[in-house]
């Protein structure tokens, strides 16, 4: 028994330092620049035992969306189901648990994209692995359409304007670091700091002025 707690303990830590290790690669190289043997050199392990663990780079990067969504959506939910929190505190919440999901992963917005044009359907399976319940979204539009009395339609806009908002200065990086600041990546990752306040209280005036025109 101890024996067994030992290995499946070492079998945890492999993977997890295989996981940082991929990370790492990602973060520098991307999903199409990266290769299986700089992943296992930057694990310090051989190549043989990460396709033990990961048969393919894809796999790699599936773990590492439905673990890094999986910490994301738990955390974010409660809050925009809180009765306790205002509206503006909520979109900041929201806005900044984004940006800084990608600032840690800037890799995974494009793996996003591209998921979801390959195979949609599978893409939905690794959100539902990752725990977004679907009923628990749905309780998500209700909760704010009762709050700004809006209706779901409304909410679900508001929702997919701002994740497209954290989204694209990622996914659009060639254009934003490249032509937008000519290469200057302190300059675009001050920028991408900067939407974190920009982003929210594009929202927050929104969200005032349709309900002052209700």
């Amino acid at each position: 028994m101890v024996n067994f707690m030992i290995a499946k303990k070492y079998e945890k830590d492999t993977e997890s330092k295989i996981l940082e290790a991929a990370r790492r690669v990602f973060i520098l190289k991307g999903l199409d620049g990266a290769r299986m043997q700089e992943i296992a050199d930057e694990a310090g392990i051989n190549k043989a035992l990460l396709h033990y663990y990961f048969r393919s780079k894809d796999k790699l990067f599936m773990k590492i969306f439905i673990v890094e969504f999986g910490n994301f959506f738990p955390r974010l939910i409660p809050v925009m189901l809180s009765k306790d929190m205002d509206i503006d505190r909520k979109i900041r919440h929201f806005v900044d648990g984004y940006i800084e999901l990608f600032l840690k992963n800037p890799f995974l917005p494009a793996f996003v994209i591209r998921e979801i044009n390959r195979n949609p359907n599978l893409f939905k399976e690794f959100v539902k692995k990752s725990g977004v319940d679907i009923k628990m979204l749905n309780s998500i539009l209700t909760t704010l359409s009762d709050e700004l009395g809006l209706a779901k339609r409304e909410i679900m806009h508001l929702l997919v304007t701002l994740v497209s908002s954290c989204i694209f200065p990622f996914a659009g990086k060639p254009i934003i670091e490249g032509v937008l600041f000519d290469g200057n990546e302190k300059e675009y990752r001050k920028f991408l700091e900067e939407r974190k306040i920009y982003v929210a209280e594009f929202a927050i005036n929104y969200i005032k002025q349709i309900s002052k025109n209700k």
